[in-house]
């Protein structure tokens, strides 16, 4: 398999977008909030070795850093929690969450896949809105639940800049802990905030502007399996249905290769909306 390059760059004064290792192409992003005293770290990168370089390029820039924000309990943005000695902010009901997965996905400190690395849990933590205040500058934490249910973004907005994890991504996806509705709401409050920038928790920055399709694509995929499960289809159907059929051509054009091709999350998505559609049916 292919491995993404590990790589940083500032995206706007005093932001870094820090790009690391996932898997299929994808890749994984972390993000630096910096003034000229401290930083704010938003997401850790995945792979242990990525993480702690990325921990200790950003730690000489400055003092210890500020904060540290996981974006939502998944451990490809909070694998590294505990290369941190800062608070770490994150939605309340994450923890129970990242508490059952890292076993399964990271083992002990003793794996391999965690090398060394533990879980560590957000020690600050909100239901719907916090703020950080970074030299000045207010960082307003939101929340924004659809891909996970303590999904959070981070809102700078005397700039119109969107740390959004993975509440926008390329397509969006749901299926490990996702809800469409949740996700409908969200891509919505985010066009109203019509933000100038929008940091993704994989791939490149976006705009608003994008996130019309990304919408319909869930409000569409949500009546589909309404409509199938009320006219007798399988599920096994349903799931076969193409990309091509929620999204518009320009949208699946501007897809990235591994997002494109194949459609593996599409297919994940649809499971997932058609398990919400047949438990509101029961």
């Amino acid at each position: 398999m292919q491995r993404e390059p590990y790589s940083e760059r500032e995206v706007a004064e005093g932001i870094w977008l820090v790009a690391g290792f996932h898997g299929g192409g994808i890749g994984v992003n972390a993000v630096v909030l910096s003034s000229k005293d401290h930083t704010v770290i938003v997401d850790t990168l995945m792979v242990p070795r990525e993480a702690r370089r990325f921990a200790r390029r950003f730690q000489r820039r400055a003092t210890e850093p500020l904060a540290l924000v996981n974006t939502h309990w998944h451990t490809d943005h909070t694998a590294g929690n505990s290369l941190y000695n800062c608070p770490i902010w994150g939605q309340k009901s994450g923890a129970r969450f990242l508490k059952s997965y890292w076993p399964r996905w990271m083992g002990g400190p003793r794996d391999k896949r965690a090398q060394g690395l533990r879980m560590k849990l957000p020690d600050r933590t909100f239901a719907r809105r916090a703020s950080i205040d970074l030299d000045g500058e207010e960082l307003q934490l939101i929340r924004l639940p659809g891909h996970t249910t303590d999904s959070i973004g981070v809102w700078l907005p005397d700039r119109r800049i969107l740390v959004a994890g993975d509440a926008v991504m390329e397509l969006p996806f749901l299926y490990f802990g996702g809800n469409s509705q949740d996700a409908i709401r969200s891509l919505r409050q985010i066009r109203r905030l019509r933000p100038r920038m929008i940091l993704q928790g994989h791939g490149p920055p976006s705009s608003y502007e994008r996130l019309e399709a990304d919408i319909r694509y869930l409000v569409k995929i949500r009546l589909a399996a309404r409509r199938a499960q009320a006219g007798g289809e399988t599920r096994g159907k349903f799931v076969e249905t193409p990309l091509d059929e929620f999204l518009p051509p320009s949208r699946i054009r501007a897809l990235s290769e591994p997002w494109r091709r194949p459609h593996y999350l599409h297919w994940l998505n649809l499971h997932r909306v058609w398990a919400e559609a047949f438990k509101t049916r029961r």
